[in-house]
């Protein structure tokens, strides 16, 4: 019996537990989010090893509409650690909290990967993940009595640092990133690194919600302008100085502005073109370009979604760890958030069946590892893997549910995976700080009716098949949407 979703496909309805099971239960430590590291020679038993940018970002940004209040509050005290612990130098977040071994919350504080011990640069998709995540949380909840004009300062400095002092050495416009400097931590370059400025571009739009919740219309205009800007930049052909790879029809990985020294000809980076179509950075043309390129190397896809980069990386770096990571193997969070990419384009089979597939390994599995080699072997050293579990929630949340937070109010656009006919909610969603309840009719593409409460709501409050749902509802209000022909 469905517990949380009731469905006519119902291979759903378990994501909401692993809230609980996974993240309460084994991925919280002294009322924070933390990663686990399986035992090695530091520790004979599973410890807590530290809390980083991206990984969180991947693991609970989708979590927060299905969080209660008590999970919400773990969240914010995540989020003040990073806030706490600032660059003093230059304001900068941070790019991981380390959990040392007396169990001590910030017994290191990295900004550098590795804290630069090798020359490593700033690790700044870490860096704007910290910020990501609290903003995306900010535009959920509206909790600005939690999120002061203190804290926005914080954030707005560590992202401003980065705008004002990184984009002076290549193309103006974008931003360069020293070795290990992405997420991947697999560069051994200095360069405009386009993963980098994906995210940056995404965080921009973030920010600028946020500044107007704050009624900030200036900062509004100069967060959006400067996101148009990178956008620009970003799509200029690499020849030109930026990432668009005319003739291999994809986003390469990084390049000296000049169209001279260029990273990711030889190869496919997976984030720099999934996210670019996800966060709206790429065009129709060359989102339908580079669906043409994925299409054409079905491994990227399969057997599990999906392959970090397509061929060896040109000038990686990491450390030996015996094995390697983010080169060429899975990540089920960038599967989940490149078939929500397929559903905006419309590849709604396809979408579901990599949904399906990140769903049917976990339950085969028990768990979700850091990631998957294309043999089937996997590095587990870290399992349960908090990115990597976010996926689930990026399937429930931005997949089937449709949702996505503005300055506006929470947008709504269910998408009928697998045949759905129906999907009503068991337990409630949460927006702007109250429970709501959603049930879905689904006999068509074409929103017709939407009514909360039981009575209906304007045209004006339906964009583009999509519902947006005003801060304003009835808290335990049930939102009713049906589609059509």
């Amino acid at each position: 019996m469905a517990k949380f979703i009731d469905s006519d496909v119902n291979w759903f309805d378990h994501i909401h537990s692993r809230i609980k099971s996974v993240f309460l239960d084994q991925l919280t430590y002294q009322g924070c989010f933390a990663e686990v590291h399986c035992p090695d020679e530091s520790s004979p038993t599973k410890y807590h090893a530290g809390i980083w940018g991206w990984n969180t970002w991947c693991g609970i940004h989708d979590m927060i509409p299905l969080a209660e209040p008590e999970v919400c509050q773990i969240m914010q005290n995540t989020f003040e650690l990073g806030l706490r612990h600032v660059e003093p130098e230059t304001g900068l977040l941070p790019h991981t909290i380390i959990i040392g071994p007396q169990g001590t919350i910030g017994s290191v504080i990295e900004y550098r990967t590795y804290s630069g011990a090798h020359g490593e640069g700033y690790n700044l998709d870490n860096i704007i993940c910290w910020a990501k995540m609290m903003l995306e949380f900010v535009l959920y909840t509206r909790n600005l009595q939690w999120f002061t004009t203190e804290k926005l300062a914080i954030v707005e400095g560590s992202i401003n640092y980065i705008l004002d002092n990184l984009r002076k050495s290549y193309n103006p416009h974008l931003i360069a990133a020293g070795i290990e400097g992405d997420w991947t931590e697999n560069t051994n370059w200095e360069a405009d690194n386009a993963n980098v400025n994906v995210n940056m571009h995404h965080c921009l739009q973030l920010l600028a919600g946020v500044e107007s919740l704050f009624g900030s219309v200036e900062k509004v205009e100069k967060y959006l302008q400067i996101a148009d800007d990178i956008s620009l930049a970003y799509n200029l052909l690499s020849s030109r100085g930026g990432f668009w790879d005319e003739k291999r029809g994809h986003y390469i990985h990084g390049n000296d502005g000049k169209g001279e020294r260029i990273y990711g000809d030889d190869y496919f980076e997976t984030t720099a073109n999934i996210f670019a179509i996800l966060w709206g950075t790429a065009d129709q043309e060359k989102t339908s370009s580079i669906w043409k390129f994925i299409d054409s190397h079905p491994e990227i896809e399969l057997p599990y979604p999906v392959l970090t980069n397509l061929y060896p990386r040109s000038s990686p770096r990491r450390p030996d760890y015996g094995h390697s990571v983010s080169n060429g193997d899975t990540w089920f969070t960038l599967g989940a958030h490149a078939a929500v990419a397929r559903f905006c384009s419309g590849y709604i089979d396809r979408a579901t069946r990599m949904f399906k597939a990140i769903i049917d390994y976990e339950l085969k599995e028990g768990t979700i590892h850091n990631n998957i080699y294309p043999d089937g072997s996997v590095n587990a050293d870290w399992s349960p893997e908090m990115a990597n579990y976010g996926s689930l929630f990026t399937i429930l949340t931005e997949g089937l549910l449709g949702l996505r937070p503005t300055s506006e109010g929470l947008l709504i656009h269910p998408y009928p995976l697998g045949g759905m006919s129906y999907l009503k909610m068991l337990k409630p969603l949460y927006y702007a700080g109250k429970p709501f309840y959603l049930n879905v009719k689904f006999g068509g593409q074409k929103l017709i009716r939407v009514r909360v409460k039981a009575v209906s709501r304007p045209a004006h409050d339906i964009q583009e098949n999509a519902f947006v749902l005003r801060p304003y509802f009835p808290s335990g209000a049930t939102v009713v949407m049906e589609y059509g022909a």
